[in-house]
């Protein structure tokens, strides 16, 4: 796993695009497959920072399945006000 200034630009990154994808929404499904489509990141370090995210309370995975493993995540209030 990453650590230190380019997983947080990621981490970042990430938490934007869903943000943008959830229609700038708490709570609202994302598909990790569609937010992946922009990201283009490989399959293992989406998951890692998926992990990494819910963790620090930014995100919640709330389904699984399919080749991405994670099938959806949803965005917090906390991952919100963090994504701006």
């Amino acid at each position: 796993m990453m650590i230190g200034s380019d997983f947080s630009r990621k981490s970042e990154r990430i938490l934007q695009e869903v943000a943008r994808l959830s229609g700038d929404k708490a709570g609202e499904r994302v598909s990790v497959q569609e937010l992946n489509t922009t990201l283009k990141m490989q399959r293992k370090e989406i998951k890692h920072a998926l992990e990494y995210l819910e963790g620090l309370g930014y995100l919640e995975l709330v389904s699984i399945g399919g080749p991405w493993l994670y099938g959806h995540v949803v965005l917090t209030d906390k991952g919100l006000q963090r994504s701006h």
